[in-house]
């Protein structure tokens, strides 16, 4: 039987051996426990157009971080290409499971959570839209460096490989003095619109073509979209 001052002795290092295990423990269920986040795992109903999907439960969702040629409203002609994207939309995630990462902006002004859509085999149907050109990328202050650099390089093998509308569109007829760029935004814009001339001398950036626009990364602006109308 060990002396009492000797058990005085071994008590205070078995403790504190015993205290830094559990320590250890609740470092590691605190590293390894998985955090709660923005996924959520859904079943899609409907697809009105090339970026936007509708839910089983009643959400509309809009893809983040590109846009697909629009179907017209109010008797207006469909973009080139709106059709082809839609379907191939339908193709890549109808009636069937896909997981939403919601971004933290809320939902945008049509009531559309904005989200990235991602596959059950991992893939990311935003970039598959722009990869196959069925979307152009449009980019946003918000994005992270990674998203914008792995977007951009999708779109830019989609133009190199012809793919999609890029044919088309980038045949089309240019300004003679080329498109006006906005380097903070991201845009360009027509050299007449009234946009253009209020792009400050520190962010504005001459583009001689649409395709020098979209492989850098530019987006067209609302109001100077050279986007055709269907045939």
């Amino acid at each position: 039987m060990l002396h009492r001052h000797a058990m005085n002795r071994v008590c205070p290092v078995a403790a504190w051996r015993i205290g830094s295990q559990i320590m250890c423990l609740f470092l590691a269920l605190w590293l390894f426990w998985p955090l709660p986040s923005h996924a959520d795992e859904v079943r899609v109903k409907w697809i009105p157009d090339g970026d936007t999907i509708h839910l089983e439960d009643g959400r509309r969702v809009r893809l983040l971080g590109i846009d697909a040629p629009e179907f017209g409203r109010d008797n207006a002609s469909d973009q080139y290409y709106a059709r082809e994207a839609r379907d191939y939309l339908r193709r890549l995630v109808g009636d069937r499971p896909v997981r939403l990462e919601a971004d933290d902006q809320g939902p945008d002004r049509y009531g559309r959570i904005l989200a990235y859509v991602y596959l059950a085999d991992g893939r990311m149907a935003n970039q598959v839209l722009v990869e196959e050109g069925m979307a152009f990328f449009y980019p946003h202050a918000h994005q992270s460096r990674d998203f914008q650099k792995q977007m951009l390089e999708s779109q830019n093998r989609a133009i190199s490989a012809q793919k999609g509308f890029w044919p088309r569109i980038l045949s089309l007829p240019q300004p003679l003095t080329g498109w006006v760029g906005n380097r903070r935004s991201k845009r360009f814009h027509h050299p007449d619109s009234h946009y253009a001339s209020r792009i400050s001398s520190a962010n504005r950036v001459a583009i001689f073509s649409l395709e020098q626009a979209f492989r850098e990364g530019y987006a067209p602006a609302r109001t100077s979209s050279p986007w055709p109308d269907a045939h």
